[in-house]
């Protein structure tokens, strides 16, 4: 499971961000802007919890005195392509996986995470994952895949409807059933030429 939750995540880009653009490590209160922080004493809780996981230095007597460690050789990009619907069905079609630079939204993962570095991210949508713990806003990491196993998590592209839903994969009886972590919803139930694997769940960002 990541070390880093999504604020931190999000923390870490914006310094590199700006100290590639101006030459100098932001300011707490510009980390707080930069990355809608609701106030400067959660930004100072996070970089301290940076700090401790190795990911930077900071002086709390200078201002601007934020120093990662090696951030271009710890850590990897991966773009979030879209949002994907853990309770009802979003339109998004991850069919390539480019550049993560050309992309708006990205998040960033340490080099150890994955030897796999082909990876995308979908922001979850929905309720009907949470009783695997994937909430609403959740961040989860995929890894390209066309098939799985039973009760493994993935992304479902549904081609009739042109959608991809998050859900556990079962093949039972030559229907594929697509099952959510939620009792309020039922299992999605197709034939399997009419269900498309895109990718299984590797990692989650917990959005708090």
């Amino acid at each position: 499971m990541l070390d880093l939750n999504d604020k931190q995540s999000k923390i870490i880009s914006f310094i590199q961000d700006y100290y590639n653009e101006f030459g100098i490590s932001p300011t707490v209160r510009e980390i707080q802007n930069g990355c809608n922080i609701t106030s400067t004493s959660v930004v100072d809780y996070n970089l301290k919890a940076l700090k401790n996981k190795g990911y930077l230095d900071k002086r709390p007597d200078i201002s601007r005195a934020i120093k990662l460690n090696n951030i271009n050789d710890n850590f990897f990009r991966i773009p979030i392509l879209s949002s994907i619907a853990a309770g009802e069905p979003l339109i998004v079609n991850p069919e390539q996986i480019s550049d993560p630079e050309s992309y708006d939204d990205y998040v960033e993962l340490p080099n150890n995470f994955s030897k796999e570095k082909k990876l995308f991210a979908l922001r979850v949508k929905g309720d009907s994952m949470i009783d695997a713990l994937i909430s609403n806003n959740d961040i989860v990491i995929m890894k390209p895949a066309n098939e799985a196993g039973n009760g493994e998590m993935i992304a479902a592209w549904l081609p009739a409807n042109e959608e991809v839903t998050l859900k556990r994969f079962y093949l039972r009886n030559n229907k594929v059933e697509l099952h959510s972590e939620n009792p309020k919803y039922d299992p999605i139930v197709v034939d399997p030429q009419n269900v498309l694997i895109k990718g299984k769940v590797v990692g989650v960002i917990r959005k708090v």
